[in-house]
């Protein structure tokens, strides 16, 4: 769990970002954009997963 924190500390700006654009695209545009979330949502544990230990610490890239 401490690598999810670690990578959402460090790319919380982001994440936030692209929920700001879903969100838009999902209201304006087309709400076939909801299938993009559970892309995100993998997209972010492979991230965590990859670039940080068990203890949070930044393995690098």
């Amino acid at each position: 769990m401490k690598r999810f924190k670690a990578f959402w500390k460090e790319t919380r700006w982001l994440w936030t970002l692209y929920a700001c654009i879903l969100a838009g695209l999902i209201l304006l545009v087309n709400p076939i954009f909801l299938a993009v979330i559970p892309m995100l949502v993998v997209i972010f544990i492979y991230f965590a997963l990859v670039r940080y230990d068990q203890d949070g610490n930044f393995i690098g890239a």
